[in-house]
């Protein structure tokens, strides 16, 4: 029998933590009611403190057997976390192609491709405070938490064989690495809030506070009888009070340390904690749960996001049924079925090399999956590709378009890369979501257009920008102007679209999850806004330069905005921009002029 199975015994109490952990987040993401476990998030550091104390204390007791191997250190981790993190995610992405529009799917994919490598919590830097993201189109921000205890596992093996090598005392060492990291939490979260809970150096003091516990409990301590049984009920007082008292807007600085120290003082008095406490936490139940609540954490935020993202018109108690429905099916399935086989399997000395082989493939096969999502669905050129031809389709065919704009063009990106291929022409797409590329404005990339063009003659030129935006200053009509003449000179005709109407604040997914329901109608001020912009516009109208306004095609004949299309999806991707079911509606007065302007080359 393995040393560390003889000298580590099965602490059914700690699967009891695991179900408390679990569920606090389960129903926290349930959002019940806004006053019902407002800290049930804490739940992750829970999880956190557990996962420290456990890697560490097998650490510890390999080093001190002189049984330490880093393969098999790297087996165990895989054995425990790759098959079922890989399921979810390989499934969520697939599912996504169902069920997310082209823009959301295609953060799907550049998702899914940083949690296959577990850096998924460095790209959601990008995306802002996990509290204030929108659940339904991010299905894998969960996570997040695995990537930090991924990035932990590669180097805290390291770190810890030689704090123990070189150190004469190595608990003091290992308290000063966790003490540096919870002073770096406590400034980041005044200054950078968002990079202080998502990376490794500013949440490893909660992962080193338990191996902090382990190490010491290696080395001979432990509480008496009646210590124990005061922690455990401090323990047990602090992590309720941090589920019912810290909300995601008071969770920062020295709070944050209230579940961590509740789940060390109970760990650290578990074997000597109140014999009715320990079997409640040990109930066969409780056990059940916490067994398999690593597969409920990975399959409840995709459920949840899948669930709110289809069934938005749906009551809520449709939606709550559906979700826990789902999601402890998947579990249990999941867990019966795959993690707890592969797990023994994958354990095997005899499949070391295989396990750490079918990882790499799997990484690799998933992050090149989530790529090509991100880079199909979602056509925004970089800045530094414009000059050579931005984003190339069907490079090969004899006529040519050329889509420059900013986010209004990317919006068009995937409907024009269709027409593309059935109207066989080359599309390059140059437009960048949130720059410039009009002459004269401000950072404008209008000098790489230019050089893209300057011996180019393209058959259309196909501009879109925020022209509601750009054009309420005088000034920006006259960088329209010598735009236009520019494009003019190098393209035969000009295809200018006009803005889409402005969808109403209340015209999501979550406002008719909260009861809204068409028709809706475009708000005054920004209508009168895009009607004035648009006579604008068609000043400019000539036998090269078409207008082409599609604001008909979003408007029913009560004049209200078209949010849904006939299979119930939602037209916009936000206020002012178009999701592909959108662009669809579009894509036959964007088929007829470009057929159009073809007959008349």
């Amino acid at each position: 029998m393995n040393v560390n199975v003889r000298a580590m015994p099965y602490w059914p109490e700690i699967d009891g933590l695991r179900t408390i952990a679990v569920l606090s987040v389960y129903l926290f993401h349930l959002h019940l009611n806004p006053l019902f476990l407002p800290g049930g998030f804490v739940g992750v550091d829970v999880f956190f403190v557990i996962s420290g104390f456990l890697i560490a204390s097998l650490l510890v007791l390999d080093f001190d057997s002189g049984h330490f191997s880093l393969l098999r250190f790297y087996q165990r981790r895989i054995a425990r976390i790759a098959p079922a993190s890989f399921f979810v995610l390989g499934l969520t992405m697939i599912v996504g192609r169902f069920v997310y529009s082209a823009q959301d799917f295609a953060l799907l994919g550049v998702n899914g491709a940083a949690a296959a490598l577990s850096a998924i919590n460095i790209q959601l830097l990008s995306q802002g405070n996990y509290f204030q993201t929108s659940p339904d189109a991010q299905p894998l921000l969960h996570y997040w938490s695995l990537s930090v205890e991924e990035q932990f596992y590669v180097s805290f093996p390291l770190v810890l064989f030689l704090t123990l090598r070189f150190t004469t005392r190595p608990i003091y060492a290992l308290s000063l690495y966790c003490a540096l990291s919870y002073v770096g939490w406590i400034v980041a979260t005044r200054y950078a809030p968002t990079a202080a809970f998502y990376l490794l150096p500013t949440r490893a003091w909660e992962l080193l506070a338990g191996a902090c516990l382990a190490l010491a409990r290696q080395r001979g301590f432990q509480f008496s009888l009646s210590n124990a049984r005061h922690s455990f009920v401090a323990g047990i007082a602090l992590l309720f009070i941090s589920f019912l008292w810290i909300t995601p807007n008071s969770f920062s600085g020295w709070v944050a340390a209230v579940p961590v120290l509740a789940t060390v003082l109970l760990l650290a008095s578990l074997e000597k904690a109140p014999e009715l406490a320990r079997k409640a936490l040990a109930n066969s139940a409780m056990v059940f749960i916490g067994k398999r609540s690593y597969s409920l954490y990975l399959w409840h935020w995709p459920v949840f996001s899948f669930v709110d993202y289809q069934f938005y018109c749906q009551n809520v108690a449709v939606r709550l049924a559906l979700k826990i429905g789902i999601s402890c099916g998947a579990t249990f399935l999941t867990y019966q079925l795959l993690e707890n086989p592969m797990r023994t399997w994958l354990n095997s000395p005899r499949w070391r090399l295989s396990a750490l082989g079918a990882f790499g493939l799997a990484m690799v096969a998933l992050f090149v999956t989530g790529i090509a999502i991100r880079s199909t669905y979602y056509l925004s050129a970089s800045p530094q590709s414009i000059a050579t031809g931005g984003i190339p389709i069907n490079s090969k065919a004899q006529r040519s378009v050329v889509l420059i704009g900013d986010s209004q063009g990317v919006m068009y990106g995937y409907e024009l890369a269709s027409l593309a291929q059935s109207l066989d022409f080359a599309l390059y797409n140059l437009s960048v979501t949130g720059t410039n590329e009009l002459p004269g404005e401000y950072k404008t990339l209008w000098p790489e257009v230019e050089r893209f063009l300057e011996n180019r003659t393209p058959d259309v030129v196909v501009l879109a920008g925020r022209w509601s935006v750009k054009l309420w200053d005088p000034g920006a009509v006259e960088h329209l102007r010598e735009g236009l003449h520019f494009l003019t000179q190098r393209a035969r005709q000009v295809l200018v679209l006009a803005e889409p109407p402005w969808a109403p604040s209340v015209a999501t997914r979550e406002g008719m999850r909260d009861g809204a329901r068409p028709p809706f109608f475009e708000d005054r001020v920004p209508e009168e806004k895009r009607l004035q912009i648009n006579a604008t516009l068609r000043a400019f109208e000539s036998r090269r330069v078409r207008i082409l306004d599609i604001a008909d095609l979003l408007q029913a004949g009560d004049a209200s905005i078209i949010v849904i299309d006939s299979r119930g999806r939602l037209t916009f991707h936000d206020r002012g921009h178009l999701s592909d079911a959108g662009t669809t509606l579009v894509r036959p007065r964007l088929q007829q002029a470009l057929s159009e302007a073809f007959l008349n080359d």
